[in-house]
C-alpha cells in the first residue's frame, strides 16, 4: 500500500448532475481554494503538483468519474486519468465567474487530494543528489502546509511508479549495483538508507517512470 504523502486530502461535495440545473452544485472557487497547495508547489524547482480525485467506493474506477464545469462559455469537461490524476483549469475568467461544478458521482463520495511529486529526469538516468534536493524541498513544503496530512512528516525515500503490470526496473548505482524490480502495482521504493554509504550514487531507469513521490514508511 502506498505511503506517499498528500499535502491536502478533503471530501468534496460535488453533486450528481440529474438535469441542466446547477442548483446545489459546488462553486468553482471552493475547489480552487482546496487546490491552493498545488500552486505553492510551483515555487520549488524539483517538485511538481499532482491533483488527484478518487471515490470512497472501491467499486468506482477513476476513469468512470466525470467532472464538468458549467461555465457560461460552455461545459468544460475535466478529464480524470486511470490513476485519478486531474488538471483543474485555473484561469482568471473562471475565478471571476465562479461557475458550478458537477459530477456523475453521489454527493460527498469523492476525495480530492494534492500531492507533491519529484520532477522526473528527461533522460533514463539521474544522480541521487537531484532526488535528495527534491526530498529536502518536499520537507520544507510539508512543514509550511498547516492542516495537511503531511505536516511535520519526513520522507524516507522515493516511491517510483510505473504502469501496473509493466516490466520495469531501477538500478541503484554506487559502490556496487542494486537492481530493483517493480511489483505488480508498478511500484519501486528507493530509500535514503539504501544510498547512505554510496559515493555519487545515481538511479538508472529501464523505462520512463510515470511518477516519483516522496515516501514515508514505518
Amino acid at each position: 500500500m502506498s505511503k506517499s504523502l498528500a499535502l491536502l486530502a478533503l471530501l468534496i461535495p460535488l453533486v450528481a448532475a440529474a438535469d441542466d440545473s446547477a442548483a446545489g452544485a459546488t462553486p468553482y472557487l471552493a475547489l480552487y481554494q482546496v487546490l491552493a497547495p498545488a500552486r505553492s508547489i510551483r515555487a520549488y524547482d524539483r517538485l511538481v503538483a499532482v491533483e488527484r480525485v478518487q471515490s470512497k467506493s472501491p467499486d468506482v474506477r477513476a476513469q468512470d468519474i466525470r467532472i464538468t464545469i458549467r461555465a457560461r462559455r460552455g461545459a468544460i469537461a475535466v478529464p480524470v486519468a486511470a490513476d485519478g490524476s486531474v488538471d483543474f483549469p485555473a484561469d482568471e475568467n473562471l475565478q471571476t465567474e465562479n461557475p458550478p461544478v458537477e459530477t456523475n458521482q453521489p454527493k460527498g463520495s469523492l476525495m480530492l487530494s494534492v500531492h507533491a511529486a519529484l520532477r522526473l529526469p528527461d533522460a533514463l538516468e539521474m544522480p541521487w543528489s537531484e532526488v535528495e534536493t527534491g526530498l529536502r524541498q518536499a520537507e520544507e513544503l510539508f512543514a509550511k502546509t498547516p492542516g495537511g496530512s503531511a505536516e511535520g512528516a519526513k520522507p524516507r525515500g522515493v516511491e517510483i511508479l510505473f504502469a501496473p503490470g509493466e516490466s520495469a526496473s531501477v538500478t541503484l548505482i554506487g559502490k556496487s549495483e542494486r537492481l530493483l524490480q517493480a511489483d505488480a502495482d508498478g511500484r519501486i521504493l528507493v530509500t535514503r538508507d539504501m544510498v547512505v554509504e554510496s559515493e555519487q550514487p545515481r538511479l538508472k531507469f529501464s523505462r520512463r517512470a510515470r511518477r516519483m513521490l516522496p515516501y514515508v514508511g514505518e
